[in-house]
């Protein structure tokens, strides 16, 4: 998989992606910008690298648009979300929550009209690049069983039971957490 995916996702209000992921990082707290380079670069997991050279210029224009303001401290220029900005995310909010949505169902919608060669190929790719936790249980499952190499299903069978396994003990802590 690329590191050099430029990230083209829509977004509304005239907001570029990175802005919106940049928003989205200043929620909690003030942060500087490498450490938002180096916070978005992790959450990426190495499928994209963003450059210093895209975020100071998007930081820049968040502050040029009120979402965002600046303040050097120690020589370092900590940026904060503005009110402007958090109203600006809470309009999000619903987008936000389509855009899960319709992501979700858009890899369905794929997978479900991929020949089994296409399938297998695909399937492939995404285990190597250790990404298969990206496909959602119905399609993956579907998917699996219209692959042709019986030790290619056992492996995403397996790595699968693996994320879930993994998934509902973070979720079984959890709950135990609220149970105190």
């Amino acid at each position: 998989m690329s590191k050099d995916f430029k990230l083209i996702l829509p977004t509304p209000e005239k907001l570029t992606p990175i802005q919106a992921l940049i928003l989205v990082q200043l929620l909690e707290n003030p942060k500087y910008g490498y450490e938002i380079l180096r916070n978005l670069r992790d959450a990426f997991h190495g499928s994209w690298e963003p450059k210093t050279g895209t975020i100071y210029p998007s930081l820049q224009a968040l502050e040029k648009k009120g979402y965002v303001s600046k303040r050097v401290k120690d020589e370092t220029t900590h940026y904060s979300l503005s009110e402007e900005g958090k109203e600006k995310l809470r309009e999000m909010s619903d987008y936000m929550a389509f855009y899960f949505l319709f992501n979700s169902r858009f890899i369905e919608s794929t997978v479900a009209n991929m020949p089994p060669s296409f399938i297998q190929e695909v399937f492939m790719k995404i285990h190597l690049a250790g990404i298969d936790e990206m496909i959602p249980e119905a399609p993956i499952l579907k998917a699996v069983r219209e692959l042709s190499d019986k030790d290619l299903k056992r492996v995403f069978l397996e790595r699968r039971k693996k994320i879930l396994e993994r998934k509902i003990k973070l979720v079984k802590k959890e709950l135990k957490d609220l149970d105190g």
